[in-house]
Parts: C-alpha cells; sequence; structure tokens
C-alpha cells in the first residue's frame, strides 16, 4: 500500500521478497553509493539493512523507504527520515537512487513529498539534510527542498555539510 504519492512516484513500505533485488541494484552499486559512508553492499548486508529499516520504521513510527516508478512498478531508489546517530532527536532526511535514474528529478520528487510528510504529518522541529562536500546533485536536492547550509558536523564518521529546514 502507497502511503505518498507524487505524479510519478510512489512511496510504500518495504516487502523484502519483492523489492530485494532492486534494492540489491541500489546498494550494491559503488557509483550509486560513493557518497555512502557504508558503501556498496553485498546482497546479504542490503537483506539485513532492508530488515533494520522495517525495524526502525515500526518502532519510530518513521523510517527509510522504497520509491517506486509508477509506471515500471519498480523500486527505484530510497527517501525517507531517521534519526542522526549520535545527534539525540535530531531528524534527517535521507535519498538514494539507483544510478540508472539520476538526473531526472525523482530524488527532488521524493524528497519534497517526504519533506512535506516529516514537517506536517510527524510535527519534525528541524529536519536536517547530511550531504558529503563532493555530492553537487544532493545539494541541488536540499536546494530545491528549501534547505539551508548551517555547517560542518561530524556524523557517520565523517565530516559532512548539514542542511536543514524548521518546520
Amino acid at each position: 500500500m502507497n502511503f505518498i504519492e507524487t505524479q510519478r512516484l510512489a512511496i510504500r513500505k518495504w516487502n523484502i521478497e519483492s523489492d530485494l533485488d532492486d534494492a540489491q541494484a541500489i546498494y550494491g552499486d559503488e557509483q550509486t553509493m560513493r557518497f555512502i559512508p557504508c558503501g556498496a553492499l553485498s546482497r546479504e548486508r542490503t537483506q539485513q539493512l532492508l530488515e533494520r529499516m522495517i525495524e526502525r520504521d515500526e518502532e519510530y513510527g518513521f523510517g527509510i523507504w522504497p520509491v517506486v516508478h509508477k509506471s515500471g512498478r519498480r523500486v527505484i531508489g530510497v527517501c525517507g527520515v531517521t534519526y542522526i546517530p549520535g545527534h539525540g532527536k535530531d531528524v534527517e532526511i535521507a535519498w538514494i537512487f539507483n544510478k540508472e535514474y539520476h538526473g531526472s528529478g525523482y530524488a527532488t520528487e521524493a524528497a519534497q513529498a517526504v519533506t512535506a510528510l516529516a514537517l506536517g504529518e510527524l510535527k519534525v522541529p528541524r529536519l536536517y539534510a547530511l550531504i558529503e562536500r563532493e555530492n553537487g546533485p544532493s545539494i541541488g536536492v536540499a536546494n530545491r527542498l528549501g534547505m539551508e547550509y548551517d555547517r560542518i558536523v561530524r556524523a557517520y564518521s565523517r565530516d559532512l555539510m548539514r542542511y536543514h529546514k524548521l518546520r
């Protein structure tokens, strides 16, 4: 069941059985994962990650969810919100899309919908995006979301640019 729909995309809960292959195409690809701290993952680690994301969604009431292209009905990326490890109750928005879908506006489209959910229904007071300095496309998404650069923070064992948006 979809709980967020945009013009081209649907965001829903994970189904490991049907989503694992598409998730592996994202999480197992070195180019797609080059800015993500964990790097490319094996199929086994991808399945473990999906299981962890499902558990966190059930525990917190939000998480990182699959983004499905409506016309192809495939998972083409992920987008959602999660607590930033080591930063108390700070919540970040995150997105990762299969490299085949880069440059088509899908990350912005999904992130706009998730931002509206986070700041609206979920009542997150301040939403953060943590981005590698070299990740120009994600910086562009943060800017299109109306997020403002704030400062460099240490998270995920890296120094990352922090953007924020208030409710």
